[in-house]
């Protein structure tokens, strides 16, 4: 009887549904930042600014990338101008040196530049922008509607798909 008693109540206290099961792939950021302003340096000179809502960082991942949200801003000082991209949303591939912007995409610089689009991409390290959304750009001279941008960043080498608009052709 009592081993009977005793195998009743093991078995009814290994009971599995209440056991914790703990996901080791759950992607958790290294850190969570909410209304913050970032400074890039290099030899502490100030190249750029990034700032925004929230920013997720997963630094700590394989990929190493960070996501901002709502109100994305990064400011890039050149010696010649400055350029501000604006954003609903970016992601940026730390290690790949690669930002895709999100949502409202829009660039201006201090030389009259501006361009909209709903995607851009933006090879930090070839200082090179392209997408392969609509996008509407213009300057002092140049208005340009088209479905497709490959351009270097300060749109001296700008190349678009079935492009409407007008642009000034040097001869």
């Amino acid at each position: 009887m009592r081993l009977i008693l005793f195998a009743l109540v093991f078995a009814t206290s290994c009971n599995t549904d209440s056991q914790i099961i703990i996901n080791k792939d759950e992607i958790v950021p290294l850190s969570i930042a909410n209304n913050f302003t970032m400074t890039y340096t290099d030899s502490t000179i100030t190249r750029s600014y990034v700032s925004g809502k929230t920013h997720y960082d997963f630094s700590n991942t394989e990929l190493n990338y960070s996501e901002f949200f709502e109100d994305v801003e990064l400011i890039i000082y050149d010696d010649d101008k400055t350029s501000i991209i604006k954003s609903d949303y970016a992601i940026i591939y730390n290690s790949l040196r690669f930002i895709e912007f999100n949502g409202n995409v829009e660039i201006t610089t201090t030389n009259e530049e501006s361009l909209t689009a709903s995607q851009l991409f933006y090879d930090t390290e070839n200082e090179w922008l392209f997408t392969e959304e609509k996008f509407q750009y213009s300057d002092k001279t140049n208005k340009i509607n088209a479905n497709r941008l490959d351009s270097n960043r300060d749109f001296t080498d700008l190349v678009t798909g079935n492009l409407t608009g007008s642009i000034n052709v040097s001869d």
